[in-house]
């Protein structure tokens, strides 16, 4: 998030925000299910998908990768310098 701060864009990572205590709970696959879906609503009113590849892509985010080019939302793929795949 802060590498998208520092290019002077508003990012949401719902991954990091839903899975807080008390919200839902990423080992439970209903909470799960409803988390990503809750991300693909929001990422359907942004202008772009973004994503960090430094750890691979997981499950969760092929979902929301597959969601914008359904969407025919642009998807950006990034690294951060410095940190290990």
């Amino acid at each position: 998030m802060a590498d998208c701060f520092r290019r002077g864009e508003y990012p949401l990572a719902s991954h990091l925000l839903y899975t807080q205590p008390g919200v839902l709970d990423d080992d439970i696959p209903s909470e799960r299910k409803l988390g990503i879906e809750a991300g693909i609503a929001w990422g359907s009113h942004a202008n772009a998908t973004v994503v960090y590849t430094d750890m691979g892509i997981s499950p969760g985010m092929r979902l929301g990768i597959n969601s914008a080019q359904m969407q025919r939302r642009p998807v950006e793929y990034r690294t951060l310098a410095g940190v290990a795949s």
